[in-house]
Parts: structure tokens; sequence; C-alpha cells
């Protein structure tokens, strides 16, 4: 029998979308679209998706649970199978798909998404609408309002609150605290407004190389200064 082409795969994992979630379903539909010969890395599926790779990482171990994503190899050397064979064996009934137990699985939670102790701030797994910071526009950790709009339209998906949690976080394990924190963060946020780099894949970055530092909050500062400029 004929390999089913790629194109035919992707409707299949079409079929599959009620079981999945937004995220499972754009990974999946990610991998399908490679053909037969599915290897990339995890940070070709993270651009190919405009996900963060700690949420690649995460949906593809829910891929795994639910036994729809298969994988071969170790470390950066996977080789990935698809098994869509509910959606071409009749899954779909009436227009409708039932979801077998093996679907019906929850997705592993966030924890399984963890870089450097930090959980990615963009992950669908906080689903809710994102709060208007009580602060916005009043400098601070809010958002000024002049640069929301220009962040919605770079990074539809960045979320306010999260970003400035997870980075007061951040920059408080790397000694920057009161003042200082407040003048990085806001150089992360206009930073985020010209780029769409959100501000904790910055700061990432930033602090990716600090061994041997002696003065660890200086030179993270000097950093950021350095990237907003």
């Amino acid at each position: 029998m004929a390999t089913p082409k790629p194109t035919s795969r992707i409707g299949d994992v079409f079929r599959l979308a009620p079981c999945l979630t937004s995220e499972e379903l754009l990974v999946l539909l990610a991998l399908a679209d490679y053909g037969d010969r599915i290897f990339p890395s995890q940070a070709a599926l993270a651009a190919k998706t405009r996900l963060h790779r700690v949420t690649v990482n995460r949906v593809l171990a829910a891929l795994r649970e639910k036994q729809v994503v298969r994988s071969k190899g170790y470390g950066k050397a996977l080789t990935y199978t698809l098994d869509l064979s509910l959606a071409a064996t009749g899954g779909v009934t009436g227009g409708y798909t039932t979801c077998s137990p093996r679907l019906q699985v929850v997705s592993l939670p966030a924890t399984g998404g963890v870089a450097h102790g930090y959980r990615d701030p963009n992950s669908q797994t906080n689903s809710q609408t994102n709060p208007r910071p009580a602060n916005a526009g009043t400098g601070g950790w809010g958002v000024p309002l002049e640069l929301r709009d220009r962040i919605r339209a770079l990074d539809p998906r960045g979320d306010f609150v999260a970003q400035a949690t997870v980075c007061r976080r951040v920059l408080a394990d790397h000694q920057l605290t009161g003042q200082d924190a407040d003048a990085a963060w806001q150089l992360l946020v206009v930073h985020w407004s010209r780029t769409g780099s959100d501000p904790y894949s910055t700061l990432h970055k930033v602090t990716e190389s600090l061994s041997g530092a002696r003065d660890v909050r200086a030179l993270v500062l000097h950093k950021i200064k350095g990237i907003a400029a």
C-alpha cells in the first residue's frame, strides 16, 4: 500500500484536533509537515511552531503519553513516528471525534517543561485571559500603555503578568532587587516592544554565561542595558 502523502497526514491530524490541546495540535501539525522522515531538533520545532523550546519539550512528552507520537534514539538524535490510526480508521463518527481512552490522557503538567528552575511563562497551561496589571502605564512592574499594543502586534501570546512574575524571580536570583530590578524590567519591556523577544527569553540569554563573574548584579544589568540600547 502506498505511503500516505504528508497532506493526508495533516488531514488526519485535524480530525484528531478535538482530542488535542492547541499546543499539541500545533506541534503535531509541524511534525506531520516533515513527511515520512521526521527528525527535527526541538529548536527547529520551536522555530516552526513559534513556541518556547520548554513548551515544545512538554508538548512532545504529552503526545508520547497519548501514544500519538513515538520517538527513537537518544539526546538530540531523535527520530519521530506518528500514529494517527484513530483518524484513519473511524475515530471520527457523525462529524464528531470520539476521543479514545488513550487520547483522553490529561496532558503532562508544566513541571515537565522547566528550564533552569523556571516555568515557561507563555505556556497555555495558564489559559486565563491576561489580567490588566494594576500599575500598567505607571512604571514599576507593569507594562506602559503606549507599549502594550506594539508588543501585542509582535507577540500576540505574550503574558504581561506572567512575564513580570518570572523575571522578578530571575532578577532576584541574580542579586537585582528594588530599583535595579525595576530598571532592568523596564529595559526588557522596551526591548520586547522593539523586537517581539519576550523579557524571559531575553533574560535567559543574558544570564547564560556568568561563570566567574565577580559582580553578578552589575554584569547582568550592564548586559540588559546593552541589549535594550
